[in-house]
């Protein structure tokens, strides 16, 4: 509703400075053309001190600056343009203004009023209000005609005015009082308008800020909610598993040992033929838990190395978050078993997705290298970092990871957030220095 009232309040404004310069103009044009066919020419110029210009000229250029002026309050105003083509504009308009006060003999300063509210909301981000402010205030005093007729001699409008008769002569001075009256009420109640606009803008701002961080929180309650449901899932799916298989082996091995024990001295062959069975259970058993710990293998390292995986994760994070994550590889020397390679795969994927849900980062850089005596990875991202870092789940399970191996990660807040980790070379991996950073 505001911006209706605003480019009504400006379409008035923008009509009633035409009609002042129509005034303005024709009192000039037919005053003068009136004073003169009454024999008032030498009066007239006696009056002023200083030859005007010709009334003609003085009309229609009146006329053609002001709809040069308002062409350049419409250009100023349309949308997508870049800041120096508005700037630009925005001094032509400036200038255009200063050219019309003088061709008028600041007879009419008004059209000050309506620049500065064009300019006031072509700015609405309020980074140049101040600037205009001054300048316009400073055109306003350079305007004043008082002002002005102290350094020179200006033709008077009021000297052309006093020249009709009595009847006319009230009525023509009553509207050139009433016009930039007129002019100022509109002024003031187009400032009005848009300071309101500003501030229901502001206010309709921070009522959505608000509602994004509700839904924000909200969101991220859903998701520790989540994770937190999916941690008991795999709990008691891991549990299932360890109950259908280690703990049915268990149980009967138990029951084997027993057995065997009871038949030792009575039936010794019976009883061999027991411990044979008991290690038949206890291979199936191996296997049955091996084939429950391969489950638990990330589904990116079932077929594929480390690398591949890594550029697979990678590849799904680009596709699914737009996150920018650029890898540096330098292991290519480097053999690890599947527990170590699940254990580094799982490090990197909750540094990423740290990054991404609380970092709320654009870009992240993950760096594999060596040392002569550490394999080392680096996660560098741009987001915002944390003085203190807390250690949820996520972290937690990180640190214990990595101690399996007798690895060591550290945090720091360095542009963004780093994450360090270090993992020990064993004897025969500490020889091979081909590919260390000293």
């Amino acid at each position: 509703m505001n911006r209706k009232s605003i480019d009504t309040l400006s379409i008035f404004m923008v009509i009633l400075n035409f009609i002042a310069v129509l005034f303005h103009a024709t009192i000039f044009l037919y005053g003068t053309k009136y004073i003169i066919a009454i024999g008032g020419s030498h009066a007239l110029l006696e009056s002023m001190g200083s030859i005007p210009t010709p009334p003609e000229s003085v009309y229609f250029l009146s006329i053609i600056l002001y709809a040069l002026l308002v062409f350049f309050m419409y250009r100023g105003n349309i949308e997508g343009q870049s800041d120096k083509r508005i700037r630009i504009i925005t001094d032509l308009e400036f200038v255009v203004m200063v050219l019309l006060i003088f061709v008028m003999y600041d007879s009419y300063n008004g059209f000050i009023l309506l620049v500065f509210a064009d300019m006031i909301h072509r700015s609405r981000d309020g980074k140049n209000w101040l600037f205009y402010t001054v300048v316009s205030f400073v055109a306003m005093l350079l305007c004043n005609y008082d002002l002005i007729t102290v350094f020179f001699k200006v033709p008077s409008i009021e000297a052309y005015i006093s020249f009709f008769p009595a009847a006319y002569r009230g009525v023509l001075l009553f509207f050139k009082n009433l016009l930039p009256s007129t002019n100022i009420v509109l002024f003031i109640i187009a400032i009005i308008t848009m300071l309101m606009d500003v501030i229901t803008e502001r206010q309709k701002a921070e009522a959505e800020l608000e509602i994004a961080s509700k839904i924000n929180t909200d969101l991220e309650s859903y998701m520790a909610l989540t994770e937190k449901i999916a941690q008991d899932h795999e709990r008691k799916r891991i549990a299932r598993e360890l109950h259908d298989t280690l703990g049915h082996a268990l149980t009967g091995i138990s029951a084997g040992i027993d057995a065997s024990l009871v038949l030792m001295d009575i039936d010794p062959e019976r009883a061999k033929t027991q411990l044979n069975r008991v290690g038949k259970s206890v291979t199936t058993g191996i296997e049955d838990v091996r084939r429950s710990l391969k489950k638990l293998r990330p589904e990116a390292l079932e077929d594929k190395g480390l690398k591949e995986a890594l550029d697979q994760m990678i590849s799904d994070y680009k596709e699914l978050s737009k996150l920018d994550i650029q890898l540096y590889y330098e292991w290519d020397r480097v053999d690890f078993d599947n527990a170590k390679e699940d254990i580094v795969f799982r490090v990197i994927q909750e540094s990423i997705t740290n990054s991404l849900r609380h970092g709320h980062a654009k870009h992240v850089e993950i760096e594999m290298y060596n040392t002569e005596d550490m394999y080392c990875i680096v996660i560098q991202d741009d987001g915002k970092g944390c003085e203190n870092v807390v250690y949820g789940y996520g972290l937690t399970q990180m640190e214990e990871r990595l101690a399996v191996i007798g690895g060591r990660v550290t945090f720091k807040t360095q542009d963004g957030f780093r994450t360090l980790v270090e993992i020990p070379k064993g004897r025969s991996e500490v020889n091979d220095q081909s590919t260390y950073r000293g």
